[in-house]
C-alpha cells in the first residue's frame, strides 16, 4: 500500500500561484501567451484560460473608465436641478429667517458640492482644475472675518461702575 501512495504522489503536480495582476501587466505589454507561462511557471493554456475568464471584466472595467467623465456629469446635472429646486422653495421669509451661520452653511455646503463635482469631472476629462475654486477661498476669508472676534482691550472694555441706591 506504501507504493502505491508514494507513486501516487510522485504524479502529483505542485500547485502554482499564478500571479495574476503580473499577467495581466505582461498581457498588457504585448507579451504572448508563451512568454508569460515561462514567466509564470505554468502551462501556456492555464494563462490562455485566466486571460479569457477575465476579458470581460477587463472590457468593463475599460469602458467605466472611458465613460466616467460622462458619468460625473450626469450626477452633477442631477445635483444641480435637486440644488436648484430646494432653492426655489427658499422664498425671502424663509431666507430672511435663518441665522447668519445657518446661510454661511448653506453656501459653503452647495459650493463644496458643486466644486467637487466640477472638480472631478474636469480632472476625467485630463482639464486643469486649477483657479476654479477661487470663490471658495473668497468665501473662506469672508467667514473667517466674520467670525473674528473682535479684540477687547483695557481702552475699549466697557468700564462698570459700582451699583449704588441711585440707581435701584
Amino acid at each position: 500500500m506504501d507504493s502505491k501512495i508514494s507513486a501516487v504522489q510522485c504524479n502529483q503536480r505542485k500547485a502554482r500561484k499564478l500571479d495574476r495582476k503580473k499577467v495581466l501587466d505582461l498581457h498588457a505589454k504585448g507579451l504572448s501567451t508563451q512568454e508569460i507561462a515561462q514567466h509564470q511557471g505554468v502551462a501556456p493554456s492555464t494563462i490562455w484560460r485566466f486571460l479569457q475568464q477575465s476579458e470581460p471584466e477587463r472590457q468593463a472595467l475599460e469602458q467605466f473608465k472611458t465613460g466616467r467623465a460622462d458619468v460625473l456629469a450626469r450626477i452633477q446635472a442631477k445635483a444641480l436641478d435637486v440644488k436648484e429646486r430646494i432653492l426655489d422653495t427658499m422664498d425671502n421669509a424663509v431666507i430672511k429667517g435663518m441665522t447668519i451661520s445657518q446661510k454661511n452653511g448653506a453656501l459653503i455646503a452647495l459650493n463644496n458640492v458643486q466644486g467637487t463635482a466640477f472638480d472631478k469631472e474636469r480632472l476625467e476629462r485630463g482639464e486643469s482644475t486649477q483657479n476654479i475654486n477661487q470663490l471658495s477661498k473668497l468665501l473662506r476669508v469672508n467667514i473667517k472675518t466674520l467670525y473674528a472676534k473682535p479684540l477687547i482691550t483695557q481702552e475699549t472694555a466697557p468700564v462698570e461702575k459700582p451699583l449704588t441706591l441711585a440707581d435701584e
